[in-house]
């Protein structure tokens, strides 16, 4: 905290600006500003702040370089802050896109913490991404599944917990890439049964994937000879 000029007794909070005669009650001193600088490093907290850069570049014309300064003193601080948190507890994938996602489809702020809307972008999100990308996110998915049950990781599709796989599958995190174009991931979708395949259906939709994977047939073929080599 900063002495002033006009009193070598009086001592300014650098965040809210109120003053005080004593360096010792400054220290003490919390306001909201300055409780939320003090979280900044918080990943929900940076999170938001990612998400608030690109809200405030799409929504004002100014080239002005915006400061976490400027975050924690904006009357959106709190909305963002929540977001942030909620999609570091979900694990979201891509933040970056979610939000040019919920920006694009002018989604009120309030619902930005919503159950429907992320997965609503993530079933968009899975058919479009890199495929690349969906691969070693699977994979990485795969390996840590299977070393808290001591199965190799290519094997884990053939032999590991359905229901884990399952809910890998509605988080992102196993793309259908790996599940239509592998021996194990079409093992797998066969021995699942009913109350299974009902929850994982919106998220391997076959007819859109199959749609996918007949317009890019060079593409498909190079990840199965591929996946094939790896042993999955």
């Amino acid at each position: 905290m900063k002495e002033t000029a006009e009193t070598n007794k009086e001592y300014s909070c650098d965040f809210c600006n109120r003053k005080f005669l004593r360096e010792s009650t400054i220290a003490k001193h919390i306001c909201e500003y300055k409780h939320r600088w003090q979280e900044k490093d918080k990943r929900g907290n940076q999170i938001g702040f990612q998400a608030w850069l690109q809200f405030y570049k799409k929504h004002t014309a100014t080239t002005k370089k915006n400061t976490y300064l400027d975050y924690i003193k904006s009357s959106y601080y709190t909305a963002f802050a929540k977001f942030g948190t909620y999609c570091y507890e979900i694990n979201a994938i891509n933040v970056s896109r979610y939000t040019d996602w919920l920006l694009k489809n002018k989604i009120s702020i309030d619902n930005w913490n919503s159950d429907k809307n992320y997965t609503k972008y993530l079933m968009e999100y899975l058919r479009s991404e890199d495929n690349n990308d969906a691969i070693t996110r699977s994979i990485e998915t795969l390996t840590n599944l299977a070393s808290e049950e001591n199965i190799l990781p290519k094997d884990y599709l053939r032999y590991g917990n359905k229901n884990k796989i399952c809910y890998a599958v509605t988080i992102g995190k196993i793309s259908p890439w790996i599940l239509y174009q592998t021996d194990s991931g079409l093992k797998f979708l066969s021995n699942i049964d009913e109350s299974q395949q009902k929850i994982i259906i919106d998220y391997i939709d076959p007819e859109k994937w199959a749609i996918k994977f007949k317009r890019n047939p060079t593409e498909v073929q190079n990840i199965k000879e591929n996946l094939s080599s790896k042993g999955y």
